[in-house]
């Protein structure tokens, strides 16, 4: 070999050396660079070209494990978002300061105490404070939720912002990367291999923000889908997200998916719903979370109906301390539904004494083709056809909706009124519409109260029982209760005194017949009687009324119960022949506190409805559950996000361990490709020499 010979060794491998000293100098220049995946270059020995062939810079990771670390991600950051998002709602409902269920026990132990002493203003005034601040928990609970909502959604819209961006970014790359691959530019090319490390950092951008699918194509490009098959991006054309607000439900979004071309913007595909199951990552996150509050509000709104109702009933079937029928004490507005044309409104009104049988759904009534279809939504957003339990009805210029069970009873506690009638919607051939109600998303904050003055409270029931002076028997009559009053009962108020009155056919009279049953007649003004029925003597007196069967009006008795008057009466001791126990208007029983001993024990009474169930629970039971649900949500949240956080570092480690730099590996590296750098250079002098000592040969 001569002196040629060795000065061309020397520089090839001068070169090759300085390749290698690039490739780890980068490595260290980008250590705490985001996003950056250690580079590696390797030599391939030739016995042509001097002993050192072709040279290829590669880039050293685990796709499998990439793709994992993206999964986790995704799964992270959807538990965290979700989280984050029924935190507010969940630490407010929870604080024993501003819980409602505090308020209401206040209330009714206020309630307890002014029952106490009747007449006393200054109990009435207290526990007007207290119904006050039920209110007041109610309103702040429910706004709360409401700017949470907003909150959230501020934030769904966010998250789709970013990821139109990274979708787009993501493209235009995969186009850049193949349009290189497809010209073979991109062998060695270092700024191909930054390409690459962008397009993989975006791709964990866009895991944060939603769950992804890498498939890497044979030109070097991703396809990027989501959980469900949904494509995101490739090198043609870019996912993008849109959220818009829901037709009928301001405080509800929709995700929709379309289509946009790399090299032609104008160019898109139409859109597509996306299910809130299936994006995952903190969009999808903060997207359940809303789901859960929207929930939460129904549910706080049926307990404020519920309660309200409740108390407006019991206070209706007593006296005031001024000696008139008490009133509603407290205000539950009607609401007003959403049409798709505005020129038909629909109203929702809640049905009084029915609080109990409403529930958390909203409700969608479909009028086409003459006739309507009605459906049940809940949280689940599943749509039940409730069309069969509707009572239509058409009025002189409305129309009004009902629902009853087979026995005719109340099934949800609503009725709804439509500004035509079906006749003429029909007569007129008018179009497909849609009405949507949600009766409870916003009650809990439209209740309010009516009480002016402390002496509005009824303590005194509306009516008082009374033994006749001359039985023969030993037995007295009592009230056992009084809870309703109204044109279907037994006592309606009369509109110009504004005190109780008996309605017709109304059980104010018992009388013995010789068998010891106890014969239960109307008495009108004039002592006319009027024969309504007959319980047996073997009920012994006990809610006599509740054992009446009807009187079928000739003499004999029908196996049907007589109506409930609203009130009902026990009858101790040993009766006899003609004894005679009487129901009266409770004029001037002021002092009366049998009506709020009532209203007191409402606490422990049923009177809220378990959403989709039978099961009525009292007010602090439904409160219970609903804290108990969004709490067991929040909870379940936290814990699965220090999971998933855990499993997401794990791999990120098990990643970098490949794919980050190591400072000391580097520096080991850096050293030996100096070392030979020098020895190489140390050939080309070597030649250098020999090639000065020929020359001076000659």
């Amino acid at each position: 070999m001569g002196s040629t010979d060795l000065i061309i060794t020397g520089k090839y491998g001068v070169l090759n050396q300085q390749k290698l000293l690039n490739a780890t100098s980068n490595n260290i220049n980008n250590v705490n660079t985001v996003g950056f995946i250690r580079k590696e270059t390797q030599t391939y020995t030739s016995c042509v070209d001097w002993g050192v062939g072709a040279t290829y810079t590669r880039r050293i990771y685990d796709q499998y494990v990439q793709r994992q670390m993206y999964s986790d991600c995704s799964d992270y950051n959807y538990y965290k978002a979700y989280a984050e998002g029924l935190d507010t709602t969940d630490r407010l409902l929870s604080d024993e300061n501003m819980s409602v269920a505090n308020s209401i026990s206040d209330f009714f132990d206020e309630l307890s105490t002014a029952a106490s002493l009747p007449t006393s203003t200054a109990n009435r005034q207290a526990t007007m404070a207290k119904l006050e601040t039920v209110v007041n928990r109610f309103h702040t609970a429910n706004e709360s939720m409401f700017d949470s909502l907003n909150d959230v959604n501020n934030r769904i819209h966010d998250d789709i912002t970013e990821i139109n961006a990274l979708t787009r970014s993501i493209a235009n790359i995969n186009y850049e990367i193949r349009s290189m691959a497809l010209s073979d530019n991109h062998v060695n090319n270092e700024i191909y291999l930054q390409m690459l490390d962008e397009r993989d950092r975006l791709t964990g951008e866009l895991s944060k923000l939603m769950s992804v699918k890498v498939v890497e194509q044979d030109d070097g490009t991703y396809e990027i889908y989501m959980s469900t098959g949904m494509l995101l991006a490739n090198g043609d054309s870019y996912g993008k997200l849109s959220d818009e607000l829901d037709s009928y439900d301001s405080t509800k979004r929709h995700i929709y998916l379309s289509y946009e071309n790399t090299e032609d913007s104008s160019r898109n595909i139409a859109s597509v719903q996306l299910t809130i199951d299936s994006i995952g990552g903190s969009l999808g996150g903060y997207l359940n979370s809303s789901k859960d509050i929207r929930d939460t509000m129904r549910e706080l709104g049926k307990l404020a109906v519920s309660f309200a109702d409740a108390v407006n009933t019991q206070n209706k079937a007593g006296f005031t301390l001024e000696d008139v029928a008490g009133e509603d004490l407290l205000k539950i507005e009607n609401v007003q539904g959403v049409s798709s044309d505005t020129s038909v409104g629909v109203t929702c009104n809640f049905v009084e004494g029915k609080g109990e049988n409403v529930q958390a759904y909203d409700f969608e009534l479909i009028f086409m083709d003459g006739s309507y279809a009605i459906y049940q939504r809940g949280g689940d957003d599943k749509r039940i056809d409730i069309t069969s339990s509707a009572v239509i009805t058409d009025g002189a210029t409305s129309t009004t909706i009902t629902f009853q069970d087979s026995a005719g009873d109340d099934l949800y506690g609503v009725s709804f009124t439509i500004g035509k009638t079906v006749a003429s919607m029909t007569a007129s051939g008018e179009p497909r519409r849609v009405f949507y109600v949600q009766p409870t998303m916003l009650s809990a904050s439209t209740v309010s109260t009516l009480v002016s003055k402390p002496e509005d409270f009824a303590f005194a029931s509306a009516v008082r029982t009374r033994t006749a002076s001359n039985n023969y028997g030993n037995a007295v009559i009592s009230l056992t209760s009084c809870t309703q009053t109204g044109a279907a009962y037994g006592v309606s108020v009369d509109p110009t005194t504004k005190k109780p009155v008996f309605n017709t056919n109304a059980p104010n009279l018992i009388r013995i017949d010789a068998g010891g049953n106890y014969l239960v007649y109307y008495a009108d003004s004039a002592g006319n009687e009027t024969l309504l029925g007959r319980a047996p003597a073997s009920c012994n007196g006990v809610n006599i009324f509740s054992n009446t069967y009807a009187s079928d009006g000739a003499g004999g008795y029908l196996t049907t119960m007589l109506s409930d008057p609203g009130y009902e009466v026990t009858v101790a001791g040993t009766v006899k022949e003609n004894d005679e126990f009487y129901v009266e208007i409770n004029s001037g029983g002021q002092a009366d506190n049998s009506n709020a001993n009532a209203l007191t024990a409402l606490r422990s009474e049923g009177l809220t409805r378990t959403t989709g169930s039978s099961k009525i629970t009292t007010l602090n039971e439904g409160y219970a559950n609903i804290l108990a649900k969004i709490g067991s949500a929040s909870n379940s949240a936290k814990t699965n996000t220090e999971a998933a956080e855990a499993k997401y570092e794990q791999t990120v480690k098990m990643f970098e361990s490949n794919s980050g730099v190591n400072l000391d590996e580097e520096a080991t590296n850096l050293l030996m490709f100096q070392q030979s750098y020098q020895a190489c250079a140390k050939i080309i002098e070597a030649s250098q020499t020999i090639f000065n000592a020929l020359i001076a040969a000659f």
